[in-house]
Formats: C-alpha cells, sequence, structure tokens
C-alpha cells in the first residue's frame, strides 16, 4: 500500500510540474504575442520608413523606404529615397532575404545580421514581430524608473540576426521599452529603444526606434515609422521572381 501511495505522489508531483511548466511558457509567449501585436498592427499592412544616422549627434546619412508586409514571415523592402537607390529591394520570406537592383535584375541572396545603414541591420526593417525568430525562455521582473516591467530573454529558433536579446517590456501595457542585442559569444551589439509612441489604429504604437552601437561608440540610428496602413498585396509582391514587375 505504502508503494502504491508513493507511486501516486510521484505521477501527481511530475504532473504539476510539467502544468507549471506548460502555465509558464503559455504566459511567456502571451506576453510576446502582445508586444507583436503592438509592433504590428496586422499580418498585413504598409508603412513609410525613414532611418537617420549620426555620428556624435551629428548627421551621417538618410535614408527612406516603404515596407509592405504580407504576413508575419513575409515582406518587402522598397527602397525609395535617395533618387539612386530607387529601384532597389530588400524580400524576406521566412528565413530567407535577397536583394534586389532592378539595374542588375538578379536577386542576390544576403543574410539578416548584415547592415542596411548605420545600426540597423536587413532584418531590423524587413521582420517587424519577435515570435517568428526567437522563443522566449524565460523573465524576470524588474523596476526602471517607476515602471514596473518583465525583463524577456529571447532565444533565435531560425537564422536569425542575433543569437539572443534581453526585452524589456512594461508589465501593464505590454509596451516594448528596449532591446538589448546578442552575439553567441553573449557580447552586446546595440541597444534599440522604442519610443514616441501614438495611436495608430486603434492602438499606441512606437514610431521611432533609436539603436544604439555598443562597440562603435557615439553611432546611433532613429527609424522613424510613419503612415500605416492595412492593406492586402498579391502574392507576386513576395516572390523574388516578380520583383522587376513592382514599381
Amino acid at each position: 500500500m505504502k508503494k502504491i501511495l508513493i507511486l501516486i505522489y510521484s505521477v501527481l508531483l511530475l504532473y504539476n510540474l510539467s502544468y507549471t511548466e506548460n502555465k509558464n511558457r503559455l504566459n511567456l509567449d502571451e506576453i510576446l504575442k502582445k508586444v507583436d501585436d503592438i509592433r504590428a498592427p496586422s499580418n498585413h499592412f504598409k508603412c513609410e520608413l525613414e532611418i537617420v544616422c549620426y555620428k556624435n549627434d551629428k548627421e551621417t546619412s538618410v535614408k527612406k523606404f516603404e515596407l509592405y508586409v504580407g504576413d508575419e514571415t513575409k515582406s518587402l523592402v522598397k527602397f525609395v529615397y535617395p533618387y539612386e537607390d530607387k529601384g532597389k529591394f530588400l524580400l524576406m520570406v521566412e528565413e530567407n532575404l535577397w536583394f534586389y537592383n532592378k539595374r542588375t535584375k538578379n536577386p542576390i541572396r544576403i543574410t539578416p545580421q548584415q547592415r542596411l545603414l548605420g545600426e540597423v541591420s536587413n532584418s531590423d526593417v524587413a521582420r517587424v514581430v519577435y515570435s517568428v525568430d526567437y522563443t522566449p525562455l524565460n523573465a524576470e521582473e524588474v523596476v526602471i524608473g517607476d515602471t514596473h516591467m518583465y525583463k524577456l530573454f529571447l532565444k533565435a529558433k531560425t537564422k536569425a540576426a542575433y543569437d539572443s536579446i534581453t526585452l524589456f517590456v512594461d508589465k501593464e501595457t505590454y509596451k516594448p521599452y528596449k532591446a538589448e542585442f546578442y552575439t553567441v559569444g553573449g557580447k552586446l551589439l546595440k541597444t534599440a529603444y522604442y519610443k514616441n509612441y501614438q495611436m495608430i489604429l486603434d492602438k499606441e504604437r512606437p514610431t521611432e526606434t533609436e539603436i544604439i552601437d555598443e562597440i562603435r561608440k557615439g553611432n546611433r540610428s532613429v527609424i522613424k515609422y510613419s503612415n500605416f496602413e492595412i492593406k492586402e498585396f498579391p502574392s507576386y509582391y513576395f516572390q523574388k521572381e516578380h520583383l522587376q514587375y513592382i514599381k
């Protein structure tokens, strides 16, 4: 009888541990999903981007883009300004990323971590959510200023631009505050701050992301987002063979 009771207790203990682990896993996924819902207003939308780069607070370069999102795994970045960049595109489909120039007409395979401009990598503009490429491993609660936050530890589950990310999220609103991006060796590459929240498509969303280079001190870039529009796009927008037909 005693052996039976011990066996029952062991089974219940394992069940309880499994339930707790699954519950925690669900909570972490829910937090990250709420963050993604703030950063991306829909699975399919359009917006405009302006990237301004600075060196010791002196402006060094400016470029403008249009972003077309087909779903969480498909996006097209169209180069708009300066004039000589027109006809250039970045296409991201799942883990695959291509650069296309209408002058050469040959899509070139590139990597998400390659630098697009300043401190901004290709994936910083081509990927609009975290949950596609990263898994939240655990979290802790911290206080920054007077704000209680979740400190989420994210680990890459694809060939993502960064091996890991530490994401700080407002505990009450789920607004992302900042993200720290790390290499495989644990070296801090850069820190991004989500700023200038505005009411856009029924929710407050960051319209600026300031990216600080933690290696080349004094370098920073600001991504400015504007003119969000919920919109669906033809499937050929996200097929590299048809990029030559997109105006």
